[in-house]
């Protein structure tokens, strides 16, 4: 008991040790669960404009300093690559935003009402179904007031049920028929994926994104040179042009490279708010069709820039998202 009684009037500071396992303990012999252990894959809500409403992946670095704090050092995977270094920094996020990575869950049949969570520019967005559609499509209503636009169709394997971790639990809990059967084989899916990209063979024709937001607004043309190690290779644009008139190399993180998509024809026209690719200054760019034009096949485009441009059939494609190493159909906006 004296040790006890004496463990209660030390320091704060003092009571928190390190166990021999490299976990934090904190209080008496009280460590951080498993989730925040460092190396341990979690979701997190940012609090910056344009990331309000949905979840992102990230990874557990170390419990912030002082060890008593409720900040945690994190890396983001799909956010926040610097374009000049080439890497992530580490973020200081509260233990109010970070969650567990939910459990794989099989595909699952959706009504109207259901609060869902739609996989959406490298994050989960929360959201209610709002229209049924046929195989297995749904419309999507978005919760955040930030997101434009507010509805969008997708798959069912783009939607997850929506729970909330409480007080330790997922609410509502996770049945035994609702997770995956292959739980460990989806959980390497991203390796599996991240090992295809790797073995790009020089001379590899790839699109590579434009920015490092995490949101990839455009995708230009490009060659693969070479890998250089750590996930990264050395591209050349096919449509950027130096002094010389010759492609503009840069070195990109394979996050930033995907295949070129398969062309989808379009051969009447495109339809008001279809989601749409368009070609400006070299890349392609997203958008969603505002106006369709009579006069020699031309539409109003609202990029997601928020600039409205006008452009020819020629000169658009469908929009499509390379997700999990697979295209998946446009999604219309409603």
């Amino acid at each position: 008991m004296g040790s006890l009684h004496l463990s209660l009037f030390t320091s704060p500071a003092k009571r928190r040790t390190m166990s021999q396992k490299g976990k934090y303990t904190i209080g008496l012999g009280i460590e951080d669960p498993p989730h925040l252990q460092p190396g341990s894959r979690v979701e997190i809500k940012p609090r910056g404009f344009g990331y309000r409403g949905a979840w992102f992946s990230a990874i557990i670095i170390k419990r912030d300093t002082p060890i008593y704090s409720n900040h945690f050092v994190v890396k983001f995977t799909d956010l926040y690559l610097d374009k000049n270094t080439g890497t992530r920094p580490l973020k200081k996020m509260s233990i109010v935003f970070i969650r567990p990575q939910p459990s794989p869950q099989r595909p699952r049949k959706f009504k109207i009402g259901d609060n869902a969570d739609a996989y959406h520019m490298n994050g989960w967005w929360e959201g209610v179904i709002v229209v049924e559609l046929q195989d297995d499509n749904y419309v999507f209503l978005f919760h955040s007031e930030y997101q434009w636009p507010k509805c969008l169709v997708f798959g069912v394997s783009q939607l997850r049920l929506h729970r909330t971790w409480f007080g330790g639990y997922w609410m509502p809990p996770a049945l035994e028929s609702e997770l995956d059967v292959e739980e460990v084989q989806r959980e390497e899916e991203p390796t599996k994926i991240t090992m295809e990209m790797e073995e790009l063979s020089e001379g590899a024709l790839v699109e590579v994104a434009n920015d490092e937001d995490g949101f990839n607004r455009a995708w230009f043309a490009a060659i693969i040179v070479k890998p250089v190690g750590n996930n990264r290779y050395m591209i050349q644009y096919d449509t950027v042009q130096t002094e010389d008139n010759t492609g503009l190399g840069k070195e990109m993180d394979i996050v930033q490279i995907r295949p070129r998509p398969p062309d989808i024809p379009v051969p009447d026209q495109f339809e008001m708010l279809d989601q749409v690719e368009a070609l400006y200054k070299g890349g392609w760019w997203k958008g969603v069709i505002i106006n369709v034009l009579s006069e020699d096949s031309k539409y109003q485009v609202y990029l997601a820039t928020h600039e409205e441009m006008e452009f020819k059939h020629s000169n658009l494609r469908l929009h499509q998202d390379w997700v999990h190493g697979k295209w998946t159909k446009p999604s219309p906006v409603i």
